[in-house]
């Protein structure tokens, strides 16, 4: 019995242990989508955004599906655009100011002027002052 005991105690540990491996990166969670929005286009974001469903659904897949936040070494050797060189999006939020510093969980790429909307092209930008990047995939093309 007390065998038993032994190997199933090594066997949770083994379970742990594998669970907390490191992740190269990360996906975007459904509740940041409105916080998102909400950030960039402030009391504008029920008229642009939230009331036409379609914007809506656009913008949700474009942070759920098709962006990423991924460790720089998945890309060594390129040379990738400074997020911060796109500048920010502050046409419906003119307090829109760059992040100090980078929390991975709040860090929200809708502040930059970014090629969201493409059908063609893959893009990475680089998140200054960290090592990591922003990747957004192409557009279905429908």
């Amino acid at each position: 019995m007390r065998k038993i005991y032994v190997c199933m105690l090594f066997l949770f540990l083994g379970l742990c242990i594998n669970a907390q491996t490191y992740k190269d990166s990360y996906k975007f969670k459904e509740h940041q989508v409105d916080n998102f929005i909400n950030e960039v286009y402030g009391d504008q974001a029920q008229k642009v955004i939230f009331s036409n469903k379609n914007l809506y659904t656009a913008f949700k897949k474009l942070i759920l599906e098709r962006m990423e936040i991924a460790r720089k070494s998945k890309v060594q050797g390129k040379k990738l655009p400074k997020i911060t060189a796109q500048g920010m999006l502050d046409t419906y939020n003119s307090d829109l100011k760059h992040d100090f510093s980078f929390h991975i969980n709040n860090f929200n790429p809708l502040k930059y002027k970014l090629v969201f909307f493409d059908a063609n092209s893959f893009r990475m930008y680089e998140i200054d002052n960290t090592d990591y990047i922003l990747i957004i995939r192409p557009q279905p093309k429908l």
